[in-house]
């Protein structure tokens, strides 16, 4: 649990009713005793290092790049999403408002938090339902994860992500639970952000939310997706009209956010980590180490 799953040794003590002096003998005896060996991962220095490179790019950023030895798409999106978890259970606190998207690595994220003995902890989605089983599923679990781990409900915009006209949408927004759930989400101090490729955007492509045309003036125009913004590769909305019938957080408002935190575990994202670093919309960054390479090489 501890060299494998990075488990502290406070909570193994806690977990096993043993004393820290206890946990901490009987790792000393596995090294000694040839259990367990030790070695210097050059990896972790070669992380470090470009993480170093991202934040004279980016200094308003903190970076976090996840060491990866072997390039396998498992691995490396349990890798990144333990390292965020970790992240989490030591920023979480009482009173917080967490706001989060949907996505693969979201829902690991929150497989892996240690409950936390905090109070008054709200946990709400950030944007509108994608009608789409999977999807439903993942968006789900995420919240409800992250609900057991902060002792709190997990809160959902009972709405479609899109609506088919404006008006439509702003009438129903006038009702109550609506309009307390998306201030909610503006107030949100941490916000888990989920970026996709066009290629691998739920919204784009796993239901008929879009006509061929709108889909292929959409894949001309945008690199990316963030919380259902379609947008280009200066972070910009491709198309105002449309991103006005979409139910999601507006994208200026994470800028504001004390935490707005992005993870990216697949090549494929880094064009739009890219627009969303250029236009200020995350200030904490986890990234596997063949993506920062990747990132950093499109400055060359």
């Amino acid at each position: 649990m501890y060299y494998v799953e990075g488990v502290s040794q406070n909570q193994l003590a806690e977990r096993e009713g043993i004393s820290k002096a206890t946990v901490s003998r009987m790792l000393s005896l596995a090294r000694e005793n040839g259990f367990v060996t030790v070695t210097v991962n050059d990896g972790l220095r070669d992380a470090n290092v470009l993480a170093n490179q991202l934040r004279d790019i980016y200094p308003d950023v903190q970076f976090t790049v996840v060491p990866t030895s072997h390039n396998d798409r498992t691995e490396i999106l349990d890798k990144v999403a333990l390292a965020t978890a970790h992240y989490l259970d030591n920023l979480v606190k009482n009173g917080d408002i967490i706001g989060f998207g949907g996505s693969e690595i979201l829902n690991m994220i929150a497989k892996y938090l240690t409950p936390k003995d905090v109070r008054d902890v709200v946990a709400l989605s950030l944007t509108g339902i994608i009608v789409n089983p999977n999807y439903e599923s993942i968006a789900y679990q995420t919240g409800v994860k992250l609900a057991n781990a902060y002792q709190t409900d997990a809160n959902f915009l009972p709405l479609p992500i899109i609506f088919d006209d404006i008006a439509a949408k702003e009438l129903v927004e006038k009702e109550g639970l609506i309009r307390h759930l998306e201030k909610l989400g503006r107030l949100a101090n941490i916000a888990l952000i989920s970026l996709d490729s066009i290629e691998d955007s739920s919204f784009l492509n796993q239901m008929n939310y879009f006509k061929d045309e709108q889909k292929r003036k959409i894949t001309e125009k945008a690199v990316g997706d963030i919380l259902g913004h379609f947008i280009n590769n200066n972070g910009e909305i491709i198309d105002p009209t449309l991103d006005e019938r979409v139910v999601t957080t507006p994208l200026n408002n994470l800028k504001h956010k004390e935490y707005s935190i992005a993870t990216v575990h697949k090549v494929e994202t880094v064009p739009t980590l890219k627009a969303a670093l250029k236009a200020g919309y995350c200030n904490k960054v986890f990234i596997d180490q063949y993506s920062t390479q990747v990132l950093l090489d499109s400055y060359v």
